[in-house]
């Protein structure tokens, strides 16, 4: 009698899972977080927000490569650290910074960025986990300044130089922010993460380089250092999820799944359990709070609604939540 092979097979060999080292077990809403990087640390930063927790986003913009990053937070630690400047169509703006921080006069740029920079360090020094999300290690140069650039800004690609940077650069890069941020908040700890978003433009095989560069410098700096940790963002995406079923349709973004199931490891590896019960009702109430009533809605049903929303958040006011 033939047996069914079906019987003895091995269902795990379908999935990879990715071992995900516990961070911290944080049990308080008072913890304060910060995110920079590339776009998949706002959605991280924006996950904590929908939490209830303490969550400062970057207001550099999204940036990718590693050095840019290092720049703009020692541009905040230290203002005599100088920005370079260009104009270009009629915007001015900094190669350290993002285009979002373009601007129709130099004079409003100046005084924008240095309150960035000064509300940044303010962050900075009472932080207790800043998340650095690297995105690539291809950098752009522009000629002419000799600078590494954040952003083109729109201007052509002939005015700049391509080339990968080293793990040396990455990580002499992050060591020398790491003993900057160290004077102003010795108890700061850094957790670095790749992201999973796919550079599709560079090539398939030159975003491997790349992400791989990321990857081996996060791990010397976690080696070498006590306060640094690194989390496998990018390999629970590529790796355990393995499907383009969880990316957007470019075919580089991770979905809105992939990206609530990174939430969930990043959660449980490091706030305790009872604590994420506490988590999960927050953002519950937060869902009640942007729900739409419609025009046949009634105004007992409406004020039903906002008397739950509020009784709710009564039984939490012990917890300093950040509504």
């Amino acid at each position: 009698m033939q047996k069914n092979l079906w019987e003895f097979m091995n269902y795990d060999r379908f999935f990879t899972s990715v071992s995900v080292p516990e961070l911290n077990q944080l049990d308080s809403f008072s913890e304060r977080f910060g995110f920079i990087g590339s776009c998949f640390s706002d959605h991280m930063s924006q996950r904590f927000q929908r939490h209830g927790l303490h969550a400062w986003t970057s207001p550099f913009g999204t940036t990718y490569n590693p050095v840019s990053i290092v720049n703009q937070l020692i541009g905040s630690i230290d203002l005599s650290f100088k920005f370079t400047s260009n104009e270009h169509n009629g915007m001015h703006f900094y190669w350290e910074t993002s285009h979002a921080l373009a601007r129709l006069s130099m004079e409003q740029l100046l005084i924008e960025t240095t309150n960035i920079r000064k509300s940044t360090y303010q962050e900075l020094s009472q932080m207790s986990i800043l998340f650095i999300t690297l995105g690539t290690a291809w950098v752009y140069e522009h000629i002419s300044s000799n600078t590494l650039v954040s952003n083109c800004h729109k201007v052509p690609s002939t005015q700049f130089t391509k080339r990968l940077l080293t793990v040396a650069e990455i990580t002499n890069a992050i060591q020398d922010l790491l003993n900057r941020l160290q004077p102003i908040n010795p108890f700061l700890n850094l957790v670095l993460t790749v992201s999973p978003v796919r550079h599709l433009r560079d090539g398939l095989v030159e975003n491997a380089r790349s992400k791989a560069r990321l990857i081996e410098s996060c791990h010397q700096l976690k080696e070498a250092n006590l306060g640094v940790q690194y989390f496998p963002a990018y390999e629970l995406v590529i790796d355990e999820l393995r499907d383009y079923r969880y990316y957007e349709s470019d075919g580089m973004h991770p979905s809105a799944l992939a990206i609530d199931h990174v939430w969930d490891k990043l959660a449980a590896a490091l706030f305790h359990p009872d604590f994420r019960v506490l988590l999960n009702e927050v953002s519950s109430i937060k869902q009640m709070e942007n729900h739409h009533f419609t025009a046949h809605s009634s105004p007992h049903s409406i004020q039903a609604h906002l008397e739950l929303i509020a009784k709710r958040k009564h039984a939490l006011s012990a917890h300093p939540i950040h509504w």
